[in-house]
């Protein structure tokens, strides 16, 4: 199955993927620069621009 770890910069950034990866050798990691926690209301766009292709 598919896995997609999104994290912020400016929170958890890296380490959700980290994370997954013990359990999801194949995880895809994507960390939204200058984001805090609210990722889909501080950069919709680039969070558009990560799962789009993903989703696809």
């Amino acid at each position: 199955m598919p896995v997609l770890a999104v994290g912020a910069e400016h929170s958890v950034g890296g380490y959700l993927a980290q994370t997954l990866r013990p359990v999801v050798p194949d995880v895809q990691e994507s960390v939204i620069a200058g984001s805090g926690h609210y990722i889909p209301d501080e950069h919709p766009e680039a969070l558009l621009a990560v799962l789009t292709p993903f989703l696809a």
